[in-house]
């Protein structure tokens, strides 16, 4: 019995972790509920304090969770298709509605900078919080970083789309990071900075989304 339970439990491991494919989407899943709570915590504080400015991040927040969710549903739904090249056009199809996706994403993030541009609206933290808030932000850039060099070599089109919308909220973070840092060093310009460096942030999302949408080749799948 205790054999077997042991064989279970590597059974388990490999089946789970022993990909790395699945390590990736497992480690997206457990990022998405954690963007998830930060969104839905901008919305009801931006709707108790009636600030604009919650409420358009809280946005941008639930639909960065709606695109990772939805790619993450997709990869499970490729893993149980048998025909490798039934498994690929589908693939590539969601890569391609990735692309869609990270274009919402940028667009909806360059009205948020182009309203703290405009209005100078932004709620930037203070102290201890404002470091928090950097080193929060510095983590989600380098497991950006480590997680893009540690999956290269994976080719799977969903991995490659969930990498983006990686990027592109390890970005945002810079950006708040940004506006924090310069505002506690007490730069006049620290808002309408972050702002401009915002805003080209979300053409580059808007210009890599493009490219996404219109991807030809078709990649394999290096793990099954």
């Amino acid at each position: 019995m205790h054999s077997e339970r042991k064989i279970d439990i590597k059974a388990i491991f490999v089946q789970y972790l022993g990909n790395k494919q699945d390590r990736a989407a497992m480690s997206n899943a457990a990022s998405l509920v954690i963007n998830a709570l930060i969104g839905i915590g901008k919305l009801i504080l931006g709707l108790y304090l009636l600030s604009g400015w919650f409420i358009t991040n809280a946005v941008y927040y639930l639909i960065l969770c709606v695109a990772k969710a939805q790619v993450l549903h997709q990869y499970n739904v490729a893993k149980r298709i048998e025909s490798p090249q039934e498994r690929v056009v589908l693939e590539i199809q969601v890569y391609k509605r990735g692309g869609i996706l990270l274009c919402i994403l940028g667009v909806s993030y360059l009205l948020v900078c182009l309203r703290m541009y405009l209005l100078g609206e932004a709620f930037v933290f203070k102290g201890y919080i404002g470091y928090l808030v950097a080193a929060v932000a510095f983590t989600k850039l380098a497991f950006g970083i480590s997680g893009t060099i540690a999956n290269r070599h994976l080719k799977n089109p969903l991995i490659s789309t969930l990498k983006m919308i990686n990027f592109n909220d390890a970005m945002v973070s810079i950006v708040v990071t940004q506006a924090t840092l310069l505002t506690m060093e007490g730069s006049p310009h620290a808002i309408n900075t972050s702002a401009c460096f915002g805003m080209g942030c979300s053409v580059m999302f808007c210009f890599i989304g493009v490219r996404m949408m219109l991807h030809k080749k078709k990649e394999p799948v290096t793990e099954g």
